[in-house]
């Protein structure tokens, strides 16, 4: 979807220290040869501060780099989660609502796994463009893993999970950056690569059966070795390739514009196949951020995007390439051009 004349106003960030792969190997929480092989660096821990909190704080990182409004101002806020948020029938929005919002900006959760972000992008932009008297809306999302249905360290093969909130605010006026382009698409056959063969009654969470991608990818190759083959692969690749062809096109820029691609922070080995069908190299990616950190949800592009703001990877009139893999499976990307980051200014919120 080209998204004619829609900014980011602001992005905020909350993203816990990390605990390094050396404390995690000397703990005997994860294997030193998978350290050496896999060449992660460490993950963010929250501890145990609740997701929502997170949240709230990147709402306020948020705001406090943007003074010219109030969140109460907003016209739309949606949260994407990944992970569980908080007590079995409650959501997550309210939090927000009853401690920053009040009640009367609408407010949802949306549920797209790891490309949330990304595709709760697209909703937002819509809902502004439908109506000339919405002028914010932002999307926020934040999880923090550290229960005991996840081991951080060995959940995902070749990656660690961390935990991290961001919150990025979107209007019709002229902002820190412009969003382009946004698309996301759903491959329903791939829908099996994250289920694990499990019954889907009753949800694991209810029998206390823990999340172990590391099984579920390997059941879903024996099954496509049995009876699909493994074209499926293929379908995801083309409709990543596809997705990122539309959203450059619509964005009127080509792949050689873009100064940085922000890929989920997951497994060496996938960016390095990702880095070849894109032809760039690992210094035009987030990989030596996102391996510091961990792959944290929904959030993965968005903190590297405020790294990138910080640390003066990304300046004005430089592209940002999103690129997003989600369970389900999805896939997404979006496109940016940076115009004039704002200057940092904490503490006007405290």
């Amino acid at each position: 979807m080209r998204t004619s004349n829609m900014f980011v106003r602001s992005l905020g960030v909350h993203v816990p220290e990390s605990v390094s792969v050396e404390h995690a190997v000397r703990e005997g929480w994860y294997p030193a040869e998978e350290a050496e092989r896999h060449r992660q660096l460490g993950a963010a821990v929250a501890g145990d501060m609740p997701a929502p909190e997170m949240a709230r704080l990147a709402v306020l990182d948020a705001y406090d780099r943007w003074d010219e409004s109030a969140p109460r101002d907003l016209d739309l806020l949606l949260y994407p989660s990944v992970w569980h948020q908080g007590p079995n029938g409650w959501q997550p929005q309210h939090y927000l609502q009853q401690h920053l919002l009040g009640g009367h900006v609408p407010a949802f959760e949306i549920r797209s796994g790891c490309v949330g972000m990304i595709s709760s992008l697209e909703l937002a932009a819509s809902y502004l463009r439908a109506d000339d008297a919405r002028e914010t809306a932002m999307v926020v999302s934040a999880d923090n893993h550290g229960t005991p249905l996840v081991d951080r360290w060995r959940m995902t093969p070749g990656a660690l999970i961390g935990d991290a909130a961001a919150a990025m605010i979107l209007g019709k006026e002229y902002g820190m950056a412009e969003l382009l382009s946004v698309n996301v698409a759903v491959i329903p056959e791939a829908d099996a690569v994250n289920d694990g063969a499990y019954p889907l009654f009753p949800p694991d969470a209810t029998v206390g059966r823990g999340l172990s991608f590391s099984d579920r990818h390997e059941e879903f190759r024996r099954k496509l070795l049995e009876k699909q083959g493994t074209g499926i692969h293929l379908t995801i690749q083309k409709t990543m390739m596809q997705q990122v062809e539309q959203t450059l096109d619509e964005a009127g820029i080509e792949l050689g514009d873009i100064t940085r691609v922000a890929f989920p922070h997951g497994r060496r080995e996938d960016l390095d196949g990702q880095m070849s069908w894109l032809g760039i190299e690992e210094d035009q990616t987030t990989w030596d951020y996102g391996r510091r950190v961990g792959h944290c949800g929904a959030v993965d592009q968005f903190i590297a995007f405020e790294h990138l703001l910080a640390t003066g990877g990304l300046k004005a009139g430089d592209h940002l390439l999103m690129v997003g893999f989600g369970s389900g499976t999805s896939v997404a990307a979006a496109a940016f051009r940076v115009l004039s980051p704002r200057p940092v200014t904490k503490g006007s919120r405290a």
